[in-house]
């Protein structure tokens, strides 16, 4: 694979798998960058690059209850940190799904709760660490209902929280491993003082 981008001033020398477990792949990339030949390690989600569609959505759930609006967030255990990730419903989109299909399956799974209606979504290719993975999400943005229950996967461990402005405030000022996608859009809640319904 050998190829120069118009206008980068970075080029491609040549890509190598490197392991596959299925659901991820470990690659080696050989770069020219200002006419230096660099090697990279990375992650991938798939061995395709579909610049229309992202690998993983991340759903941002919020519930009304008796008591106002709630913002459903997970505790759930990840075995690369050794604990608990304070987060949101996500996981990989299928071959051929459509994102809010996706958002909608993953959020019954790990939640037991189904979207109600969608409310509003982020551009399709957010990049998550471009440093360590070529991985690209989407937010979508719902407003959720109690289902049926949850349907978890064995590797997963997944307590829901339904949690109100202050109890969010509670968990930020602790110290809690908190995902990255999930502490801006909450600090923007927080500093607005309401969630969007």
């Amino acid at each position: 694979m050998s190829a120069i981008f118009e206008g980068d001033v970075v080029g491609v020398i040549n890509r190598r798998l490197l392991f596959d477990a299925g659901w991820i792949r470990l690659y080696e990339r050989v770069v020219e960058i200002r006419g230096n030949a660099i090697k990279w390690v990375y992650c991938s989600r798939n061995d395709r690059r579909n610049l229309d569609t992202p690998d993983a959505v991340v759903v941002v759930p919020f519930v009304r209850t008796d008591d106002g609006t709630r913002l459903l967030v997970t505790k759930e255990y990840r075995v690369p940190i050794d604990g608990y990730e304070f987060g949101l419903p996500s996981g990989l989109i299928d071959s051929g799904e459509l994102v809010e299909d996706a958002a909608a399956r993953e959020l019954e799974e790990e939640t037991g709760y189904r979207v109600e209606r969608f409310l509003e979504k982020s551009p399709s290719r957010l990049v998550s660490s471009a440093g360590l993975s070529d991985e690209t999400f989407q937010y979508q943005f719902v407003e959720a209902v109690k289902g049926s229950g949850q349907r978890l996967e064995l590797s997963e461990e997944i307590e829901v929280l339904l949690l109100s402005l202050a109890e969010l405030r509670k968990l930020f000022n602790g110290q809690s491993n908190l995902s990255g996608r999930l502490w801006p859009l909450c600090h923007g809640y927080l500093s607005s003082g309401a969630y969007p319904i």
